[in-house]
This record gives structure tokens, sequence and C-alpha cells, in this order.
């Protein structure tokens, strides 16, 4: 399975997801499928690292696809927009009262940790930096978080071993995604502690894909993938304001 298929794979997963979200918060098995859809981005993370003729290129073009992409996600996953003040327009841009910045950022962060983890010198001075990224993820409410940064360097460093990734891609999971569940339920009531675990345990199986990855590029359809993550954000925002 080449790159262009397994980003072909994602995008569709992550299209389910995010209309399941947005305009059928009901349908659970929606969101469920969705759940294979980030880790497969994460792990092309890493490998676009390892490929990358230009990290600088690389994750300036990251940051600026996130820039691009923040109005669409708040319009997509804010529940009211009313504009009428600069400083509502600001609120509006990172989701809402409470911030919540689009994946594309998760991803510069974790592509960040990469570098420092690959050209750092020091053991402990890499884990700390790696730390303060995660945390970074955190304070600015990323999409995915300090979970999504450990996920995108785990793959990174075991890329090469699939025992070790699947036993550290479940650690990742464990370690950085425990408390999740008990979020999901006081936030969506009527929805039990085992069935939100159970959710997001459901990533794991996007490593089935991830395996059958042949290091292959594919179809060079790069912008095209970049550009869809705004583009159908933006249509599902404009779907659910007409609705």
């Amino acid at each position: 399975m080449s790159t262009s298929m397994l980003k072909i794979i994602a995008i569709l997963l992550m299209l389910i997801d995010h209309m399941g979200a947005a305009l059928f918060p009901e349908t659970t098995i929606m969101r469920m499928i969705g759940r294979l859809s980030f880790p497969i981005f994460a792990y092309l993370i890493a490998v676009g690292y390892s490929k990358t003729n230009s990290f600088p290129k690389y994750l300036r073009r990251l940051l600026i696809f996130a820039v691009v992409s923040q109005i669409p996600f708040s319009l997509a996953f804010t529940e009211q927009v009313r504009i009428y003040s600069l400083s509502d327009f600001f609120r509006f841009f990172v989701g809402g009262p409470n911030p919540h910045l689009n994946i594309f950022f998760t991803l510069a962060i974790g592509l960040l940790a990469i570098r420092v983890w690959d050209k750092g010198e020091l053991r402990f001075g890499r884990i700390m930096a790696v730390l303060a990224l995660g945390i970074t993820a955190i304070a600015f409410h990323t999409d995915y978080g300090i979970y999504g940064v450990a996920m995108m360097l785990a793959f990174y460093i075991f890329r090469d071993n699939k025992i070790k990734t699947v036993i550290s891609q479940t650690s990742v999971y464990i370690l950085f995604d425990a408390l999740q569940p008990l979020v999901y339920v006081l936030k969506s009531p009527g929805v039990s502690i085992e069935l939100a675990w159970f959710n997001q345990a459901l990533s794991l199986l996007s490593l089935i894909f991830i395996f059958m990855y042949n290091g292959k590029k594919g179809k060079d359809l790069k912008y095209f993938f970049y550009a869809f993550y705004p583009v159908h954000l933006l249509v599902i925002g404009l779907i659910k304001i007409l609705w």
C-alpha cells in the first residue's frame, strides 16, 4: 500500500468521523469508524519526516494549512457562531468559549518533537524538550493534544519494528488517553464509560492499514490531501449552518 493510498483511506475515515461529530452526533458508528483516521496521519508524519528533503519547508507547510484551516474547523465544530466584534471573531477563530485548535497544529508540534528527538544530543534534554512540546499541545488545546504528539513520536522511534510499534502505540493510548472516556461521558450523558473506552481503542486497528505500507509514494496528490482538510470542514460547517 503506497503513501497516497494510505492518505486516501485516512481522509475517507476522517470525513466519516467529522460528519458524525458535526452533523450526526447521535450516530456513534461514524465516530467509531473515524477513530482509525488520526493514527494513519500520525504515521504519515513520521514517514514524511524520514523522507523529506527540507524539514523547514515541511514544517512551514503544516503551519500554513493550520492557520488556513482554523476558521473552517471552528465553523464546523463551534455550536454557535455570532460575531459582533474583533474579540468575538478571535473567540470563534480559536474554537469558541472552549479553545480548540485543528489537527494541523498538532501535526506541526509532533513533527517538531520528532525533529528534536532525532537531532538532540543529550537523552535527558530530548525527553524534556519533547515533554515541553506535548505540554504546548495541551496548553493550546490542539486536537488530540499530547496524545497525538506522543503517537507520532512513537511511530517514528519504532517505525522499523512492528511488534514494538504495537506495544508502543498501545502504551501511548493507555498513558495519554486514560481520562478521555470519563470526559466524553461527562459531555455526552447516556454513553457508558465502557463504550467510550471501546471507541478510542478502535484506533489501534489502524495498524492493520499501516502495516500494509510498502514504502512507495504512489500518485503525487500532495496538495490535494492538504487542501481537502479545510475544504471539507468548510462544507460541513456551511451544511451545519443551513441545516
